[in-house]
């Protein structure tokens, strides 16, 4: 029982604005019904207050799906009431002293229903306009609140001047007050170095595109300096500054760097020797060679290659998203070329879209070409059929297409072998991201393929094929001029 009277309750409320507008109409309409008259006069009397019931029950029933519902509608119900009852009376109490002082004997009814109609139209605009400078102003405090607590160091430049600084932007310099950088210049903040970046790339990127991001190195007070990572967006009559101390993780990336260069020198350097002292032991003691050098040979020729591998990683990392665009159906083409010439043995099959124009066909980033030449290599030097003396060759398939996904056009290259398959532990290393003790990849191939799919933006899938072998998904947003949807073409 209470539970249904709540409902109801909280459903009068909900459209209390159209309940008076439709008591309004009820009342206009037993005043026509009442005291009558020609059709002309009764239009002119009723007209306004029958436009502004009909206009309290549109807004009662279009604010219905707002978030505050049930709020607004009380306050603007209130406001409307109030104002129209208000209005109403101090109508009548004048109409009423206007023929107590002059004997006027006019009727009370009509003036008094325009006032009511009248004063719940005012009240009606009040309460709306405070419900949205409520809302407006809720929204500007959470806004600044979020700005306030953010961890990054976030600046509103008007005029070349801090207008804003949160507490993270403000202890970035040492700075305890936020107050003390506002009205400051932006670029005193940073280096010479780094003013004359900001006048060389800084301020022209943010004519063309709105847009700079970028390292930059800022100077506090004391005269110490810190790199920043810094994002500079445009505003209608400014710019929003958002900086991060990148101190640490320049420091990390560098110990990482110099303890990959010496591991990977020594590692080299160490696999070289065992591999030297593993042949003179072959050719003094001829037994050992079987059970013993030829192990050896093999783990340490293993190493050298890991550790080369390494450094091309390294490099192919170091220029992704850097390199040039390349066509999608051209980078097919390319890895087809290639493996066709270092594998003869092998069936290399290629697949693609046709784009139609030139101008229309997808381009992707040039590091995608390595991803899919490691995915080839991979397929055919793990292929047990490329062991085995008469067995027809490794047959791997490369394609690129466009897919729709429910409105979402994606540019997907596979590649798809008849080959033993990679094993679930490797699949499950590289998608995770981790390399654990028990789940760890054999080699740098897959890492190296997912981290150029990661960083442009893409998504990297493995799937069983029924008739055995893999097929590995390279997925990425589809991004090309507008023009035909492109089709599918036929093997090659």
């Amino acid at each position: 029982m209470f539970t249904s009277a709540r409902r109801t309750s909280t459903y009068v409320r909900e459209y209390s604005v159209s309940i008076a507008g439709l008591g309004l109409l009820a009342i206009v309409a037993a005043y026509v019904v009442t005291f009558g008259g020609p059709v002309f006069l009764l239009v002119l009397e009723a007209g306004v207050p029958t436009t502004i019931g009909l206009g309290h029950v549109w807004y009662g029933v279009r604010t219905r799906t707002d978030e505050e519902t049930t709020r607004r509608a009380d306050i603007v119900t209130v406001g409307s009431v109030t104002c129209g009852a208000m209005v109403a009376l101090f109508c009548a109490w004048s109409i009423y002293l206007l023929s107590v002082r002059m004997g006027f004997s006019g009727g009370f009814t009509q003036p008094v229903i325009s006032a009511l109609s009248t004063g719940m139209a005012f009240g009606g605009l009040l309460g709306h306009t405070y419900v949205e400078f409520t809302h407006y102003y809720r929204e500007s405090e959470r806004l600044s609140r979020a700005v306030d607590a953010s961890m990054d160091g976030i600046a509103v430049v008007v005029d070349d001047e801090h207008a804003y600084v949160n507490d993270a932007y403000a202890s970035l310099y040492g700075v305890h007050d936020s107050a003390t950088i506002e009205g400051t210049e932006w670029a005193e903040r940073y280096t010479n170095a780094a003013q004359a970046t900001i006048d060389r790339e800084v301020r022209p990127a943010l004519a063309e595109r709105n847009y700079w991001r970028g390292t930059l190195i800022g100077q506090r007070a004391d005269g110490t300096t810190f790199p920043q990572d810094v994002t500079v967006s445009a505003l209608e009559h400014g710019y929003v500054v958002v900086a991060r101390d990148i101190t640490e993780q320049r420091d990390r990336e560098q110990r990482i760097q110099v303890l990959n260069r010496v591991l990977r020198h020594n590692l080299r350097n160490a696999a070289t020797v065992i591999k030297g002292h593993a042949s003179l032991i072959s050719e003094k003691q001829p037994a050992l060679e079987r059970e013993h050098v030829r192990p050896i040979l093999e783990e340490t020729t293993d190493l050298i290659e890991t550790a080369d591998k390494a450094r091309g990683v390294e490099r192919t990392l170091e220029r992704n998203g850097d390199g040039d665009l390349i066509d999608a159906t051209a980078a097919v083409r390319s890895v087809v070329d290639r493996a066709r010439s270092a594998y003869p043995d092998a069936r290399i099959a290629s697949r693609t879209d046709e784009s139609g124009a030139r101008a229309t066909a997808p381009t992707v980033d040039g590091s995608v070409v390595d991803a899919l030449n490691e995915l080839v290599d991979n397929a055919v030097e793990h292929n047990s059929a490329a062991d085995e003396e008469g067995a027809d060759g490794p047959t791997v398939e490369v394609a690129v297409r466009a897919v729709d996904y429910g409105g979402e056009l994606r540019l997907e290259f596979t590649v798809a072998d008849d080959g033993d398959g990679i094993p679930e532990t490797e699949r499950r290393a590289v998608l995770d991201g981790a390399e654990t003790q028990l789940e760890h990849g054999s080699g740098l191939g897959l890492w190296l393929v997912n981290w150029i799919v990661q960083n442009g933006g893409g998504d990297l899938r493995f799937a069983d094929r029924p008739d055995g072998g893999t097929v590995v998904t390279l997925s990425f947003p589809y991004e090309c001029a507008a023009g035909p949807r492109p089709a599918l073409m036929e093997t090659l």
